[in-house]
């Protein structure tokens, strides 16, 4: 891409975004699993249940600590965990993870409107590089964002707000589609016109203020979609 047509990018009006292992990807579920496994060694029968009234952390170490705070259990030693849960997590990113046919959808539709497309992480960069790669949104043009700084909750509006600044889209019109409260909070707070589509682990938290909350993005159609948010 020239510097030119990025320059063009960083000025368009409107901009979709969205979370990138949570909405492209399904990495909750691979997080409860080998955080259940996880928990077993410290005596924790972790549940679905458990895990949702937990931090839901998208750091492994934040997450593990809070699951055992819950379960009322000391949170030390944790460090054989912790890589457990990574070393999951990054097998699932590297090998497993396929790209979420009604996202696959919507991102075509937006970049028919000439209307730029982001996904953001709290993923390191280079395991958030490889996912990109392995669901062919790097081929499709979506840009990725990393953040500065990735804390135990995230993304809530400040770090919204950082990362709108860093991809030069503080003033855009933009749509974020994301799965859990935080993120829904987060992006409202930041401006953001939300699309909600939790899983089975967030759909009982509270998505008010969404423009639409959706058990699939193949619910609906994505120019449907995209007339009521982006407002063109």
């Amino acid at each position: 891409m020239s510097t030119e047509e990025k320059t063009d990018e960083a000025r368009a009006t409107h901009a979709l975004i969205f979370e990138l292992e949570y909405i492209a990807a399904d990495k909750r579920k691979v997080e409860f699993e080998s955080i259940q496994t996880a928990a077993k060694t410290k005596g924790v029968e972790l549940t679905p249940v458990l895990f949702s009234r937990s931090s839901m952390s998208p750091l492994p170490r934040a997450a593990i600590t809070s699951v055992l705070k819950q379960a009322g259990k000391k949170a030390d030693a944790i460090e054989k965990a912790v890589a457990a849960v990574e070393k999951a997590i990054a097998a699932y990113c590297e090998k497993e993870a396929e790209l979420d046919k009604g996202l696959e959808k919507l991102i075509k539709a937006t970049q028919q409107r000439d209307i730029p497309v982001l996904a953001f992480t709290a993923l390191p960069e280079e395991l958030a590089t490889k996912l990109m790669d392995r669901l062919g949104l790097t081929e499709l043009g979506v840009e990725l964002i990393i953040p500065d700084d990735v804390k135990a909750s995230f993304p809530r509006a400040d770090d919204w707000l950082k990362m709108l600044k860093k991809c030069d889209k503080e003033d855009a019109t933009l749509v974020a589609v994301v799965s859990s409260q935080t993120a829904c909070k987060g992006a409202l707070t930041a401006g953001a016109a939300c699309i909600a589509v939790p899983d089975e682990l967030t759909a009982f938290q509270d998505f008010g203020g969404a423009k639409m909350v959706l058990d699939s993005l193949e619910d609906e159609k994505p120019d449907g979609i995209l007339d009521l948010t982006l407002r063109m």
